[in-house]
């Protein structure tokens, strides 16, 4: 079996058919568009000559575009430092940001197709960023507090970092339990070890819950490559159904509708649940 992260355009595939059976777009349009830039222009303030953005693990950029479309109507110029390892993912979020056209048109942006470690890596922390997105990458990160450190020491006195991470209802987090020898590359940690991560260098946090569900009645379906693209997503393994043994793959489709994930089964829908925490990091006041 192949792990899906070596097959970039089927992971991009992977995800977009995930997208479109999540309710997770929903709910991070009210994160992105309202509860960040509020957060933000309450630390930050409106008086920066040039307000400095940084995105990790920004995928095709939906969230970074609203959050940036947002802080564009408070801040005269900005520079946003996109971090993404998928060339094909940067190449959709380019192609996302020409269709916002004069919305955007102020940002700056600086592309990065590498990880954060190497970013941290090839890059001196000498600039200082009035916020920082991440999203939903901290289950890739090889050093988890070497990079939370690393992002809050090129954090502004100000700013502020704003992180998703699978909650313990996550279907994600789940799987990675119930399946590690499948979830290769992917171990989500608890939000609190991220949580203690910060508060061991004083930071101030704040956590939240944003509730969510994906339909995942296209696995129940076997010539559905919908269906298989999700499977994929869930197990990371490209093509699963196809390259995995028959009673795994029953075995998961069977995890999949356990009670502890299973919210909602009628004859053409079935979801589960995909709950993400929200953490907000800041300085102290001082």
């Amino acid at each position: 079996m192949k792990p899906l992260m070596s097959c970039p355009t089927r992971y991009q595939q992977a995800m977009i058919a995930y997208l479109q059976h999540t309710d997770r777009a929903e709910k991070q349009y009210e994160l992105s568009s309202t509860k960040i830039p509020e957060a933000v222009v309450a630390a930050v303030g409106t008086t920066s000559d040039v307000f400095h953005y940084l995105s990790i693990g920004s995928g095709m950029g939906d969230p970074d575009i609203r959050v940036l479309t947002e802080l564009r109507k408070r801040y005269r110029k900005i520079k946003a430092t996109i971090i993404e390892p998928s060339p094909d993912m940067i190449a959709a979020f380019k192609e996302n940001v020409r269709k916002e056209g004069p919305l955007l048109d102020d940002v700056d942006f600086l592309w990065n197709a590498m990880t954060l470690e190497d970013y941290m890596e090839n890059e001196q922390p000498k600039q200082q960023f009035h916020c920082i997105f991440v999203v939903g990458v901290v289950s890739y990160l090889t050093d988890l507090t070497k990079c939370m450190k690393y992002l809050y020491k090129v954090l502004d006195k100000t700013g502020l970092i704003a992180i998703t991470n699978g909650s313990a209802k996550n279907v994600f987090i789940q799987m990675s339990r119930k399946y590690p020898n499948l979830m290769e590359g992917f171990s989500t940690p608890a939000t609190e070890k991220l949580v203690a991560v910060f508060n061991e260098v004083g930071a101030h946090c704040t956590v939240s819950e944003m509730e969510a569900k994906v339909d995942i009645m296209p696995c129940m379906q076997e010539d559905s490559e919908i269906g298989n693209l999700l499977l994929d997503l869930f197990t990371h393994v490209a093509n699963f159904r196809e390259t995995a043994p028959r009673d795994l793959v029953d075995d998961v489709i069977q995890f999949l509708t356990n009670p502890g994930l299973l919210v909602h089964r009628s004859n053409d829908k079935v979801t589960i649940r995909n709950s993400q925490d929200v953490i907000l990091v800041q300085r102290p006041i001082e």
